[in-house]
């Protein structure tokens, strides 16, 4: 078995004298722990363990789980970034595009551990070979810092800790898993009630938490909304009713059927009670999973149900599956000839496909809020294709409809249809073969990206 070669010396370590810059990378898992101190924290000890003559010129450091892939780190924004009080040039995506330029503005990057690059071994492996292709060495404040590279001794260590780090988090998700899944069968709710029913408290069962005043909560009904619940899966399961027709008839009725959220009834609103079990008395828990770093729905066979009853239900069991049924009916069905079946594709928009955004060329999309129709540029400056052919894109470019029309019906008034349209189109046009030639030229050079 070879020992591994020595790494390259990083640029310009081997320049006596001179300050060799280098970059911090930090990460925190999540928003629920205290993630300024732990921040502030791993900047202070990556300091600390420097070696004399290193300075560190750039703070790279994200809020995020460490078992996401690599080109799904870094691309989140979140305001709390402000919150931690110490200079921030980027996440772990900002870092690598940094590497990658033709003169990185460090020579090496440290972290307060090596499990702070990554959780998942795979991942964290790829980003140490990822830097170490263009000269740049991880380095890790609880390890030896040797600008010589890495001996057999070091690489041993470092491959163990990731794979510790790594059965780590596995088992501790496994363990949460398990814990949410008793707490299931116990009957207690997890999260906010479900509409139609009301938050129950009852104290705590471990003494430490109960001493800090935390509660468990158990589902009852809520005398107002509950009717409301059980009209809609009468709807539903009694006479078929399509979502959008259920909507109109709460919406038409606000007085008597309050809107969860908000001041009107939505489809998503209506989808998400009439697809929740909990109506049926049973607490039921495993209905997403994020277990492969996204969020996707689990089959209805593997959620976990209560065995008998925890609190009163608004709709049997019975009524229930009924109305999955006709969900899975209507699910490719139109609600009626007019009106296609899709969610999204269930209001029209006057100018449909004849909307592009001037910048990156592409069709814009239709939206509704409130009562106001908007056409938006699909651009979505996290990902990384995108923001790479259209670095100057703005984030967002929302335009009101009622905005435009008048501007396309006056460009149609003049343009097309006026008196003077023939006159305004000769002022447009090349007044002689040169000028002719010229707006051609102009114009290749413009779709082959040349400067014109």
């Amino acid at each position: 078995m070879g020992i591994p070669s020595p790494a390259p010396p990083a640029p310009g370590v081997s320049a006596p004298g001179e300050l060799v810059p280098v970059a911090f990378f930090g990460r925190t898992s999540t928003l629920i722990q205290n993630y300024q101190a732990s921040m502030r924290r791993q900047l202070r000890k990556s300091e600390e363990g420097l070696p004399p003559g290193f300075v560190i010129v750039g703070h790279y450091w994200d809020i995020e789980s460490g078992g996401l892939d690599l080109d799904e780190r870094g691309q989140a924004e979140r305001d709390a970034y402000a919150e931690v009080g110490i200079p921030r040039d980027g996440g772990l995506a900002a870092l690598l595009a940094e590497a990658h330029a033709p003169n990185p503005r460090f020579a090496a990057v440290i972290c307060e551990d090596i499990e702070r690059s990554a959780q998942d071994t795979f991942s964290a492996l790829k980003l140490e070979k990822d830097l170490g292709a263009q000269g740049i060495p991880l380095f890790a404040t609880d390890e030896p810092i040797s600008i010589a590279g890495m001996n057999a001794t070091t690489v041993l260590i470092r491959r163990v800790k990731r794979g510790v780090a790594e059965w780590f988090r596995l088992q501790l998700k496994e363990k949460v898993w398990a814990g949410f899944r008793e707490h299931t069968l116990d009957g207690w709710n997890i999260g906010t009630p479900p509409y139609g029913y009301l938050a129950q408290k009852y104290p705590h069962p471990n003494p430490a938490k109960r001493a800090e005043g935390r509660t468990k909560t158990r589902l009852i009904l809520d005398p107002v909304r509950a009717p409301v619940v059980a009209q809609m899966f009468t709807w539903r399961a009694a006479q078929r009713l399509g979502v959008t027709t259920i909507r109109q008839k709460l919406n038409a009725g606000r007085a008597a059927y309050p809107p969860p959220r908000g001041d009107h009834w939505t489809d998503q609103s209506v989808y998400q009670i009439l697809a929740n079990p909990k109506y049926t008395g049973h607490m039921v828990w495993g209905r997403t999973s994020s277990r492969t770093g996204r969020w996707h729905r689990v089959p209805p066979e593997q959620w976990v149900w209560t065995i008998e009853p925890t609190h009163p239900a608004i709709a049997s069991r019975e009524v229930y599956d009924t109305a999955q049924q006709v969900t899975l009916a209507r699910a490719s069905q139109a609600e009626d000839p007019a009106n296609p079946g899709h969610p999204l594709a269930r209001r029209t928009y006057e100018l449909r496909s004849r909307m592009r955004c001037r910048i990156c060329h592409r069709r814009m999309q239709g939206t509704t809020r409130a009562t106001r129709t908007y056409y938006t540029c699909p651009h979505d400056t996290s990902n990384p294709r995108h923001l790479a052919a259209y670095p100057d894109h703005p984030k967002r470019i929302l335009i009101r409809e009622d905005h435009l029309v008048p501007v396309i019906c006056d460009f149609f008034a003049t343009r097309i249809f006026g008196h003077d349209r023939a006159t305004l189109l000769r002022t447009q046009l090349p007044a002689n073969d040169a000028a002719k030639a010229a707006q051609r030229e102009k114009k290749i050079n413009r779709l082959l990206g040349f400067p014109s």
